[in-house]
């Protein structure tokens, strides 16, 4: 099982007491259905900062930053960094997660994340891009009693995302999203043992 993919019903399971029930979707083309893909506006409205697996004895530090330093387009990134592991186990990721009541994609809808990323000395096991959904299962007053995991994919694994390169679009797809799907979220990850400096921007989630 993924690192992330193990505790993020966790982590999510305080974001979905809203709403749990799915409207019907008539069948679309969405370019883009994330808020701030191009992280213009600043994102922390829109894109959440979080560490997973975190060591409170011997923590690692990262360093999130809304920076103009460098951008794929056209003025401004999220930049990640850390310049030490003291710890095997703790991650750093970025999330925009939403509910499809807010924003509609239609069951068996494909779905394509892309993101463009600069390295600058990533070194251990890199940096990784990841989308999954969740099925929020509510009781008879409404409240969530349970959430289960509908889908997950990502790079890690897959696809190496280190070393020192100039702005770069990775990729990521899923054939259908499942007709169960409540909440759908997007991950930028610093993943564990890492360290050097990321930039994050421009990215897309598409539906067709």
């Amino acid at each position: 099982m993924k690192i992330l993919r193990s505790l993020f019903a966790l982590v999510a399971l305080p974001l979905l007491f809203n709403s749990c029930k799915k409207e019907d979707a008539q069948p679309q083309t969405i370019a883009n259905v994330l808020t701030n893909g191009d992280m213009e506006a600043s994102p922390y409205n829109d894109w959440g900062s979080y560490l997973g697996k975190n060591s409170t004895t011997n923590p690692n530090k990262y360093v999130v930053e809304y920076t103009t330093e460098a951008a794929s387009s056209p003025a401004h990134s999220i930049k990640v960094s850390s310049d030490a592991v003291k710890n095997d186990t703790t991650y750093q990721y970025m999330q925009q997660f939403f509910k499809l009541t807010d924003r509609p994609i239609p069951a068996g809808a494909k779905l394509t994340l892309k993101a463009k990323i600069k390295t600058s000395g990533i070194q251990g096991n890199g940096i990784s891009i990841a989308m999954g959904g969740n099925q929020a299962i509510a009781n008879a007053s409404g409240q969530i009693t349970k959430v289960n995991s509908t889908f997950y994919t990502s790079t890690e694994g897959v696809m190496s995302i280190t070393g020192t390169n100039d702005f770069k679009e990775y990729t990521l797809t899923w054939t259908a999203l499942p007709a169960t799907t409540t909440h759908v979220y997007v991950l930028l990850a610093y993943l564990p043992k890492t360290t050097g400096t990321v930039y994050f921007d421009d990215v897309v989630l598409a539906v067709n």
